[in-house]
């Protein structure tokens, strides 16, 4: 079995890696409590990480029940998806799908559905969509007691998926679209519970959520696709490949994807694509790659980049822009990788962006 990344190698070397994976910034961009960020980031090195962050997360769900006790909704809404959080951060101290990380994967689900059963003025739906011999897991994130508007499936990269990025579906709803928080193979439920991973056909998965949308809601498009770090390919990926996608945006991507040489980010593409090395890896990635001579869409594109990204270069992300005719470019000089330090403001963005080019509900 596995050893938990946390007592595989030298603790205070273990820990600077993780933080450069799962920066404050980054705990805060998915929702975590500033006070446990803080607390995540600086405990003693001696502690696991996995540990830390699943106390954190004991604690606010502790906070949520006893306010559900008492009536008091919101609070426990607000708890319930701070444990969610915390739980996200607890799973990735492991590369691959060992049975700590599946356990946490649970819980978190089970704490992000304890917050949708709870609130009043977000419909959150847990959707299972068949794909191939299994089923993708999504969540259908729209106002309550409205129509649901026009739709943005939201996909995450090698590591945050679904539930990370429910304040990005959140800012959708509230202007008047709705989301799809999306787990494609080989993220999240749908690789851990579904046993489906990644390869060169998952833009059939994207149709497959157009279509259960279209069924739940009886809307037609056109849609919008929003992809984080390498999700980002796959979302100008489906965008190529269905052309009821009318607005695309790339938030830290390349087209051409290969193993990185770092182990973290080798150990996570291979359980992403369910291979064992890295040549497997690399050849599975270039079933994926994008050359825009080949493959265009008349989807508007909207092409995000952090200058201070050490994993994407602002060359690597322009050629998404030859996807399409209408496209645009924004960048932040001092930007993170996926803009993780300027999470409320690179949101806000996106979200007008796609209302102007959806419309709204």
């Amino acid at each position: 079995m596995e050893a938990p990344i946390s007592v595989v190698d030298d603790p205070a070397k273990l820990r600077a890696a993780l933080l450069r994976a799962m920066p404050m910034s980054r705990m805060l961009d998915y929702g975590m409590d500033h006070g446990d960020a803080t607390h995540l980031a600086h405990a003693d090195v001696s502690e696991p990480w996995h540990e830390v962050a699943d106390r954190l997360a004991e604690a606010q769900l502790t906070r949520a029940e006893a306010a559900a006790d008492r009536g008091d909704v919101e609070t426990a809404v607000a708890c319930y998806r701070r444990a969610t959080a915390s739980l996200i951060f607890a799973q990735m101290a492991f590369n691959t799908d060992h049975p700590a990380k599946r356990a946490l994967y649970v819980r978190l689900t089970r704490a992000y559905q304890a917050a949708a059963e709870l609130d009043t003025e977000l419909r959150v739906e847990r959707l299972s969509i068949p794909f191939r011999q299994s089923h993708c897991t999504a969540w259908f994130v729209s106002r309550s007691g409205a129509r649901p508007g026009p739709t943005v499936v939201i996909v995450g990269g090698q590591s945050g998926w679904g539930p990370a990025f429910h304040q990005q579906a959140e800012a959708l709803a509230r202007r008047g679209l709705s989301a799809v928080l999306l787990e494609t193979p080989g993220q999240g439920d749908t690789r851990m519970a579904g046993g489906l991973h990644l390869d060169g056909h998952v833009d059939r998965a994207f149709s497959a959520v157009l279509d259960a949308v279209r069924a739940r809601t009886g809307y037609d498009g056109p849609y919008g696709v929003w992809g984080n770090s390498f999700g980002g390919l796959l979302a100008a990926r489906a965008a190529v490949y269905d052309s009821r996608f009318g607005a695309c945006c790339v938030n830290g991507a390349t087209t051409k994807p290969e193993p990185l040489p770092f182990r973290t980010a080798r150990e996570q593409s291979r359980a992403l694509l369910g291979v064992d090395t890295d040549d497997e890896a690399a050849a599975v990635f270039r079933t994926l790659w994008l050359d825009p001579a080949v493959g265009r869409t008349s989807a508007a594109m909207l092409v995000l980049h952090g200058g201070n990204d050490p994993l994407v270069s602002l060359d690597q992300q322009k050629v998404f822009l030859d996807l399409s005719e209408h496209h645009t470019l924004r960048v932040w000089d001092d930007g993170e990788h996926t803009m993780y330090n300027h999470a409320a403001e690179r949101t806000e963005f996106v979200g007008d962006w796609f209302r102007a080019q959806l419309g709204r509900a």
